[in-house]
């Protein structure tokens, strides 16, 4: 009998003493959660955003210098052209007389002068013979010279007029492509103050004189606007990542070529043009189309990567908790890298560990030391410090550095989430956790 009592006393003092745990463990000291992170091996980034759009590299306004008719229209919008090849020709109707007027001058001029050459040379003939006065000499010589200056103007009037009737044929001085055409075939050019090109949703306007605008081949870049407060992460040859709204989710690269000394005012606000050369432009691309670009910069290399919020500043050092899992049959204590639910004979704890500071930026901090890549950390230090409750250790994910999706222009809905996974954490010792053994 008094055996059996023994053993009923042996089951119903545990049931006691665990029932007592659970509600002190629930109740009195209810559990906090508590988010951890997993470090991560990398360069730390930081990035400067801008928006721009599509450009050429280099566009070139076909001119003429006169109110003259275009006679001939040989491209249309959207041809690409080469070096030298004709593009338009104005109306030669006024230039062709003048060129017959300045030669037939020319040749009456050229006639003239060999006979003032030849009565120069007999006069001095007869001067050297003592025939002929000096007198008569300098006369002849004079008429030579005076024919000879006339001969020369009259040959720079044709040289004239067969340039003007050359430079009416228009041509192309690049490689390129057409872009704009402000006039059609038959048009008498110059009759207004500003011609529009003639595509439905032209709005640039361009002098009288411009017949159209030629792109040149190939060389597209993407002209941007950096606020003055981000231009201290903008440096030339920088890499960038752009977007172009049409053909999202694709990202394109391209390196900064250029950063402008004087800056755009607009609506009080500051920015700089930067220009983002494309080397390998895509034949999709369009003039004028808007793009998001991201400007990256290296703040430190082979860093190992922590939220900025895991990082504790004290006294000029810096430190952070790290998770570790302790196994009670072999009493181990192993750094948490493969985080699960703990079975029932493991359980963690927190260390705190000194680390260097390497850099910073608004979505992560470099360290090193003693910390490892794949070790758990505790995501706010700064609350750890001061929190008093019992908590529970919240797996989450933290995006260390600028992604070029953050370029989208558009976010899909609904985005999905990690599941994040809970594990329980130490809590106060007590009497109940040293009968239990916890």
């Amino acid at each position: 009998m008094a055996t059996h009592r023994k053993a009923l006393a042996f089951f119903i003092v545990p049931a006691v003493v665990l029932s007592s745990w659970h509600f002190w463990r629930h109740h009195e000291h209810p559990l906090a959660n508590v988010a951890i992170v997993q470090t991560r091996h990398g360069n730390l980034l930081s990035a400067v955003t801008a928006t721009g759009t599509i450009q050429p590299r280099r566009t070139v306004d076909i001119k003429y210098d006169t109110q003259d008719l275009v006679t001939h229209l040989y491209v249309k919008e959207g041809d690409r052209v080469t070096t030298n090849e004709p593009l338009a020709r104005m109306d030669l109707s006024l230039l062709e007389p003048v060129l017959d007027q300045a030669q037939q001058a020319l040749e009456k001029d050229r006639a003239n002068l060999l006979l003032a050459q030849a009565s120069l040379h007999r006069a001095q003939a007869l001067v050297e013979a003592q025939v002929l006065a000096q007198v008569d000499l300098d006369t002849a010589r004079a008429n030579y010279e005076a024919l000879l200056h006339q001969t020369q103007a009259d040959q720079g009037a044709v040289d004239q007029a067969e340039e003007q009737i050359c430079r009416a044929t228009l041509r192309s001085p690049i490689n390129g492509v057409v872009i704009a055409l402000y006039v059609h075939e038959g048009e008498m050019l110059g009759s207004a103050t500003a011609v529009a090109g003639l595509g439905p949703e032209a709005a640039v306007s361009k002098p009288t004189n411009t017949l159209m605008t030629v792109a040149e081949d190939g060389a597209l870049e993407v002209d941007a606007d950096v606020n003055a407060v981000d231009m201290g992460g903008v440096l030339g040859g920088q890499n960038a990542k752009f977007t172009v709204d049409a053909f999202q989710p694709e990202i394109f690269s391209g390196i900064v070529r250029s950063i402008a000394l004087q800056p755009t005012i607009t609506n009080n606000v500051t920015a700089y043009r930067v220009i983002i050369s494309i080397p390998h432009s895509d034949r999709r691309f369009r003039i004028g189309m808007p793009a998001n670009a991201m400007l990256l910069r290296t703040v430190a290399k082979n860093a190992v990567l922590i939220p900025p919020t895991a990082l504790l500043r004290e006294n000029g050092s810096s430190s952070v908790f790290v998770v570790y899992r302790q196994t009670q049959r072999g009493n181990q204590l192993a750094r948490a890298q493969m985080m699960g639910v703990p079975g029932p004979l493991e359980k963690t704890s927190i260390q705190r560990m000194r680390v260097r500071f390497l850099g910073e930026t608004s979505s992560a901090v470099a360290v090193d030391g003693e910390i490892k890549v794949g070790d758990w950390v505790l995501s706010n230090a700064a609350s750890w410090v001061t929190s008093t409750n019992s908590t529970n250790l919240v797996e989450t994910s933290f995006k260390p550095n600028p992604d070029p999706s953050d370029l989208q222009f558009e976010r899909t809905p609904g985005a999905t989430s990690q599941a994040a996974s809970t594990i329980p954490s130490p809590v106060p010792k007590g009497f109940l956790q040293e009968l239990l053994g916890h």
